[in-house]
């Protein structure tokens, strides 16, 4: 079974949505991910943007794109749900599958409001899915919500069917997860496996490797095939590479060669 495969918005940016619409169908992409909420500094902001959300609407409908995700929240106990119910009511024009959302930084992570971080994780969930949407959960080693232990068990707190663990590669492997984790998992616990590779051993800099410095599927020593067997064979799989080391490449050319690692990987 082939499993569907999406280009993830960080693998292009810095770029504009519409460039990275345009490239993804050009490297043969049918499925692809959107960052509408900025994350960094030289994000979009497209909520701000109604002009550009006429023309992001416009552009899915003619190349026929599958939005599959919108990103990004941080779900944090204050967080405004007016302003998340904007967004959702943008992806859900686009026929978007997922919204995507991570934590707080470390920094800013307070274990004791992880109870009120529960109950506004299953108000999102609850709220994603009145537009028919999932909500996926992202976990890495620098932020609060550290490892897959700890996405699955905000999960299971809050009570709410809706929301799933995106499984990144790379986030999974620097906190310390092992193949035999995702044995304790429930099954249909996971939204996607998001696809990149890097060195065996951590780099001091892990938020620096995981915004600019990932290898794609192939090019480093993570143990990316076992990961893929422990996965079920129609789990959704995305391609998520920022790297500055290529980043003076054309767009279409690094989307190219995204969508053929990440293929071979997949069909290997």
């Amino acid at each position: 079974m082939m499993r569907r495969l999406s280009l993830s918005p960080s693998t292009l940016l810095p770029c504009s949505p519409l460039e990275h619409l345009d490239a993804a169908l050009a490297a043969g992409f049918e499925s692809t991910g959107l960052r509408v909420v900025p994350s960094l500094s030289t994000d979009v902001d497209v909520m701000a943007d109604r002009a550009l959300q006429d023309q992001i609407s416009k552009r899915v409908a003619e190349t026929g794109l599958e939005v599959f995700d919108i990103e990004v929240i941080r779900v944090s106990p204050g967080i405004d749900l007016g302003s998340v119910e904007a967004v959702l009511e943008f992806a859900a024009g686009l026929g978007a599958r997922w919204l995507a959302a991570t934590s707080l930084s470390l920094e800013d992570y307070r274990p004791e409001d992880e109870p009120v971080l529960v109950e506004r994780l299953g108000e999102i969930g609850e709220l994603t899915a009145k537009y028919d949407m999932g909500l996926m959960l992202e976990f890495m080693a620098f932020r609060g919500l550290r490892t897959l232990a700890d996405a699955a068990r905000v999960i299971a707190a809050s009570g709410s069917s809706n929301v799933s663990i995106t499984l990144d590669a790379l986030h999974f492997f620097r906190s310390g997860g092992v193949i035999d984790d995702l044995a304790s998992l429930e099954p249909g616990s996971l939204a996607c496996i998001q696809l990149c590779d890097g060195p065996a051993d951590p780099p001091e800099d892990l938020v620096a490797e995981a915004r600019q410095d990932r290898l794609f599927p192939g090019e480093g020593q993570l143990p990316l095939d076992a990961l893929l067997r422990a996965l079920p064979a129609d789990l959704p799989a995305s391609i998520e590479v920022p790297s500055l080391s290529r980043s003076t490449l054309p767009l279409v050319d690094r989307a190219r060669l995204a969508a053929a690692s990440a293929r071979q990987l997949l069909d290997g």
